[in-house]
């Protein structure tokens, strides 16, 4: 079972997972999801065909 030490370290990674994602956004460095998930359908696709 988690401890309180664990689940504070937890949170805290979180939040700073979250700050370089806001940090991130801020400075423009992001992509629209609609570019994304179409080169990652592609992607999986590719690998599908692959491994017929």
């Amino acid at each position: 079972m988690a401890t309180s030490a664990d689940l504070d370290l937890r949170l805290a990674a979180i939040a700073a997972a979250l700050a370089r994602g806001v940090s991130d956004a801020d400075a423009g460095r992001v992509r629209p999801a609609d570019n994304v998930l179409d080169r990652l359908e592609v992607k999986y696709k590719a690998l599908a065909e692959t491994r017929r």
